[in-house]
């Protein structure tokens, strides 16, 4: 204690205070700068963004709700237009009803939101579930839920034009369904009873530190789903506190989403006292860091002082014989060197030496210190047909020329899925004794997979022997045959190569049938009947067809394969362009059936000119019906003449007497009689209206309503701005 005193408050000391002193308010700066610099970045995280991050949770949680329902009405789309759904509504066989429950319950699987898909023929009363069963009693649905049965009057939600969502629920069961908008407008209903599960999974993913408790609720203020519920009851019942972003007390905070489909919303429940508990243990961390960082901080002085001060007290008790006790070491030193320097040249050069040894030494001791040299296959086809923009195609054909061990083409074939990225990511598409070809699916985001494949084939023949052609790639299942044919013209090449890439030699070699698959071709098609362009239509069947006929004569698989995919897309565009113009399916189903038939059952070389005649068939069937279904310039004219009075005739009423869309009858009309359909009407009834006016004496009132004018005002108004006369005015001034 005696030697601190006499260090401290010697005052021969000073220099060392004020070393200390100077390093210790320095280092104390930084310290409690760092300390309020983590304060206020903590108040900033926690106490201002929370809320933020709490808001785009929810809005996380809302996006995902409202993107599954969003892939519900996609859904909704395909299914009112699939080919097995209409079957079951037109024909009353058990066949039909077993392929279309079938299908729901692939879509209702294909969705992890969906629990059951409900299909019910309003007209026939027959239901089909993908899941859940559902019955009918007494005009509403009964949906059994496992232990007992919920009811649901369908009807009452049938005339909403968006989409809806509706939560039933009694003492032991709920359910969530979601019925697409204009259900009312078709003879048949489509509704989705929604995973409550899925719902539940998605807003626990969200729950982190803060957020206690996320719920969807109904406008009622019902909880249908969530996590943690029970922490959100007390606070439902209280409409006053559903607002966004309330206090509701010390502790907690209530959020709420924007109000969804059918007034739904997501509700947040935030903990303040979790997130003070968070700041708590933040700064309680920061302390024990502080404090570390302190005595980190004091061996960092007493370094400092080491490396400094004591060289420097060392040197003035050499170069000072007596200190003075009220000078500091800078002072005496400057005071020594001055006096050594003016008294004789020899001290002068010891001072200038040993200043160089200092520099020597100080150069040392960097050097020194940054010196550190002392220190069984199956294949799944369905992968193929991912359609995935990451995933490559390719057809590997494969020869023995002289191995250099036996060769079994399982082994190959195992060698390959082992040295692929991806599960079953190859398949065998043929083997022989000296031969095979392999199909490959290559997943991954590297964009060298073809140079990657060449590698491992050249591998595999300096061990097997074992020749190798290499096709190009597609993403497309479709180009298969392609990818083949391309192979087969690489291998040509073998003489030359042992292992060979079809892009390589793709221009040394000679043209051949292409097996490309023929979209613009199709697309070409459906472009002409659409717009029952027939003598172009049948002009683009003949090129597919010879097309077809070249591709056949190869005489393999592969090219049956294209034959048949192509004749299907044939025969798809034909019938969605008959469906497309309301032709009825039972008009053309047996054609349909049959020549459904012969392109995929038979052989093609043997029932060409059958299939050819039947796709003629169809045509014709189509052409037919279109010109039965033309709409004449004499029957617009007749229906316009006979309800041109009726203030509720419009072109909607036009398009409904001869069912067809309204933009097909607008266009139809502009087409036929050169001006719009709301033109015409008026020129029909203002010219009655002058003929009235003029024959009769009736009441300018009563001649408006003759004209279908209701609102006699907007008559007059209409009838000045067209003649530049009131109805009064005209009458009188006889200008008819």
């Amino acid at each position: 204690m005696k030697h601190l005193r006499k260090l401290t408050f010697g005052r021969k000391n000073t220099t060392l205070i004020k070393y200390f002193l100077s390093y210790f308010i320095i280092l104390s700066i930084l310290f409690f700068g760092f300390f309020f610099a983590v304060r206020s970045q903590l108040k900033n995280i926690y106490f201002k963004d929370l809320s933020k991050q709490t808001e785009r949770r929810i809005a996380h949680i809302q996006e995902q709700f409202e993107k599954g329902l969003s892939d519900i009405d996609q859904i909704q789309s395909m299914l009112t237009k699939d080919i097995n759904l209409i079957l079951s509504r037109y024909k009353n066989e058990n066949w039909y009803r077993y392929q279309a429950a079938k299908q729901l319950n692939n879509y209702a699987v294909s969705n992890s939101f969906i629990n059951t898909i409900v299909y019910t023929d309003l007209q026939s009363d027959s239901i089909l579930s993908s899941g859940k069963y559902v019955s009918k009693q007494d005009g509403k649905y009964r949906i059994y839920t496992g232990s007992h049965y919920l009811l649901f009057d369908l009807n009452a939600y049938m005339d909403a034009i968006t989409g809806q969502l509706i939560f039933l629920r009694d003492d032991t069961s709920e359910l969530l369904i979601y019925l697409p908008g204009n259900n009312g407008t078709e003879n048949y209903s489509l509704f989705y009873i929604i995973s409550t599960k899925e719902l539940e999974n998605i807003m626990t993913t969200d729950i982190s530190t803060g957020i206690t408790s996320i719920c969807l609720t109904t406008p009622e203020g019902q909880i249908v789903s969530g996590s943690n519920s029970g922490e959100l009851l007390p606070y439902l019942s209280d409409p006053e506190k559903l607002s966004n972003g309330v206090s509701l007390n010390r502790e907690e905070s209530l959020y709420i989403s924007k109000q969804m489909n059918s007034g739904f919303s997501f509700l947040a429940l935030f903990s303040n006292a979790a997130i003070l508990n968070q700041v708590n243990i933040a700064f309680r961390n920061t302390y024990f860091v502080l404090l570390l960082l302190a005595v980190l901080g004091m061996i960092l002085i007493l370094w400092a002082m080491r490396v400094t001060y004591w060289p420097l007290h060392k040197l003035t008790t050499k170069m000072v014989h007596s200190l003075q006790p009220n000078q500091g070491y800078v002072e005496q030193l400057d005071s020594a060197f001055t006096h050594a320097l003016s008294e004789n040249e020899e001290l002068q050069n010891r001072i200038d030496k040993y200043r160089l040894s200092m520099q020597k030494s100080i150069l040392d001791s960097i050097v020194t210190n940054n010196d550190q040299s002392d220190l069984d296959h199956f294949p799944d086809i369905d992968q193929f047909f991912s359609m995935e923009p990451d995933n490559h195609i390719f057809v590997i054909k494969v020869s023995t020329s002289a191995p250099r061990k036996s060769v079994f083409w399982n082994e190959y074939l195992a060698f390959l899925e082992d040295a692929l990225p991806g599960h079953n990511s190859c398949a065998m598409l043929e083997s022989d004794k000296d031969s095979a070809a392999f199909l490959v699916n290559y997943t991954g985001i590297e964009k060298n997979k073809d140079e990657v494949l060449l590698l491992l084939l050249s591998d595999l023949f300096d061990e097997t022997g074992c020749m190798a052609a290499l096709s190009n790639s597609t993403t497309s299942p479709l180009e298969i045959p392609s990818l083949y044919e391309n192979a087969v013209r690489a291998s040509s090449c073998w003489p030359q190569a042992h292992v060979i890439s079809y892009p390589e030699i793709q221009a040394s070699l000679p043209p051949g049938a292409s097996l490309s698959y023929p979209y613009k071709q199709l697309d070409n098609l459906s472009g002409y009947l659409n717009v029952q362009d027939f003598p172009n239509a049948r002009i683009q069947i003949a090129e597919l067809l010879s097309l077809i006929d070249k591709a056949a004569n190869h005489g393999n698989a592969f090219p049956d394969f294209f034959v048949r995919c192509v004749l299907i897309d044939i025969l798809t565009v034909i019938i969605n362009s008959m469906n497309r113009m309301s032709i009825k399916f039972k008009t053309f189903s047996d054609l349909y059936f049959e020549t459904l038939y012969l392109c995929r059952s038979c052989p093609y070389q043997e029932k060409s000119t059958e299939i050819a005649e039947s796709m003629e068939k169809l045509l014709k069937t189509f052409e037919t019906e279109h010109e039965n279904a033309a709409i004449h310039t004499t029957q617009i004219r007749q229906i316009i003449h006979d309800n041109y009075a009726s203030p509720d005739f419009s072109i909607s009423t036009l398009a409904d007497t001869f069912h067809v869309s309204i933009a097909y009858i607008s266009y139809l009309f502009k087409k036929k009689f050169d001006q719009n359909f709301s033109d015409y009407l008026w020129t029909i009834r203002l010219e009655k209206a002058k003929e009235l006016l003029m024959n009769t004496d009736l009441s300018i009132d009563h001649i408006s309503i003759s004209v279908g004018y209701v609102n006699t005002s907007s008559f007059r108004r209409k009838f000045k701005q067209e003649t530049g006369f009131t109805p009064s005015s005209f009458r009188k001034q006889d200008i008819y």
